[in-house]
This record gives structure tokens, C-alpha cells and sequence, in this order.
């Protein structure tokens, strides 16, 4: 289970009374009320991706579905589709100009 961290604000009296009441409204207590709110601010801000950790995030997921997909064709009982692969994605980088991460190409690692 996540360990949630205290935060503390100070809200003017106008908006102390409207969280208040919605909270209320919505059967919750305050401090429930404010985190979903923060929560749903954040999900929006991160589906914009204008998130600061949307990078990161979409980072480790390509990381992620490369060591996966390298493991997949590893134990595939075709051995010579991993090369393939792989000799495709050197023609895509060619293609698109850019240069493999390595010359000697970095392939045996899973």
C-alpha cells in the first residue's frame, strides 16, 4: 500500500467554506476531497503532456516493451527472428538518418 504524504494549505475563508461544502455534498471528507482534486488536476496536466514526469514516464515504457519484445524473440523457436528484428531497425535508423546507440551494436543484451 502507498504511504501518502501530509500536506497543508491555507484557504481563504470563501474557498475553505466551498470545499467544505462540496465535500460534504459528495459524502467525503475534506482531506479526501482536496487529494482528488490535486489527483484529477495532475491526470489532466499529464494528459496534456505537459507533465514534467510524462517524459520519464513514456521513457520507461519503450524501455520496458524493448527489453520485453527482446526476450519474446529470444525464446522464440525461430532464433533467426531476432535478427531480423534487428536488421530491420538498422535499416529504419539508416533510413530515418540516425545512427545505432553503438557500432558493435549492443544486440546480445536482453
Amino acid at each position: 500500500m502507498t504511504k501518502h504524504i501530509c500536506l497543508q494549505t491555507y484557504l481563504s475563508y470563501p474557498l475553505a467554506q466551498w470545499v467544505r461544502s462540496e465535500a460534504d455534498d459528495h459524502g467525503e471528507c475534506v482531506s479526501v476531497f482536496i487529494r482528488d482534486l490535486v489527483m484529477a488536476a495532475y491526470i489532466a496536466q499529464e494528459e496534456a503532456g505537459s507533465g514534467a514526469l510524462n517524459d520519464l514516464d513514456h521513457a520507461r515504457e519503450i524501455i520496458f516493451s524493448s527489453v520485453a519484445l527482446d526476450a519474446i524473440l529470444t525464446a522464440h523457436p525461430d532464433g533467426s527472428l531476432r535478427q531480423k528484428a534487428h536488421a530491420a531497425y538498422a535499416r529504419r535508423l539508416e533510413r530515418l538518418g540516425l545512427v545505432p546507440a553503438s557500432l558493435n551494436g549492443g544486440r546480445d543484451e536482453a
